[in-house]
């Protein structure tokens, strides 16, 4: 268990706020806490999270099993594709 610096870009105004999470968060965790604290509203689609200039991560797991490292941009993705699971 170790703890992850990260900057999520936010997915309409670019914002970007640094936080730092621990390492076993997952996904949708980490996503959970964003709409918690107001950076992105809550949807009813829900939301994906892709580092930047990568690939899109896997919100089932853990943030270290994404490969996720310290100082990685995390964009915030509006999910449209309801339904597909």
């Amino acid at each position: 268990m170790a703890d992850v610096s990260v900057n999520f870009q936010h997915p309409t105004d670019g914002k970007v706020i640094s936080v730092t999470l621990d390492d076993t968060m997952t996904g949708q965790e980490a996503i959970g806490e964003l709409i918690a604290n107001d950076f992105v509203p809550p949807s009813s689609e829900g939301y994906n999270i892709a580092i930047k200039g990568g690939s899109q991560l896997d919100n089932t797991k853990s943030l270290s099993e994404n490969g996720v490292k310290d100082n990685d941009t995390i964009r915030v993705i509006p999910a449209t594709d309801a339904g597909c699971f």
